[in-house]
């Protein structure tokens, strides 16, 4: 499995992406919007509890290996161990399942900011995410 992971400082341009309608469709998300508009204001209320902070957003794709074809219901747990692997514990997320290549992938969405207002660490992440990936093969 391949992970890419992006911090970047917008949710509205993402969401565009991930929930674009001829390339994928959510799967999992624990918040209340459908739409991209709904769901980046959803978002921009929890980042207002940390104004300063430039990269709130994580945009992470996960690929499974050539041929290999996972159900909505196991890319989910991927998906949710990825998460709960990388600290996101308490933050804002979308799951989006991606139809549009060869290769099966989803995109995970996420606010680095929790509702507590703490931002989850960004330190040694590539790191933690490779070994993290290892661990879901396995």
């Amino acid at each position: 499995m391949i992970a890419k992971m992006v911090k970047g400082g917008g949710f509205r341009g993402a969401l565009e992406y991930d929930l674009n309608q001829q390339k994928g469709r959510m799967i999992d998300t624990n918040m209340a919007g459908n739409t991209p508009r709904q769901l980046a204001a959803e978002f921009g209320e929890i980042r207002k509890l940390r104004p300063n902070l430039g990269k709130a957003v994580l945009h992470v794709s996960l690929s499974a290996s050539p041929g290999e074809k996972l159900t909505d219901e196991q890319w989910r747990e991927v998906g949710q161990r990825y998460l709960r692997g990388m600290g996101f514990n308490d933050n804002q997320f979308v799951i989006t399942r991606h139809t549009d290549t060869e290769h099966e992938h989803i995109h995970i969405l996420a606010n680095r900011i929790t509702y507590g207002g703490e931002v989850v660490s960004d330190g040694n992440d590539y790191r933690r995410q490779e070994n993290l990936m290892r661990e879901i093969e396995r």
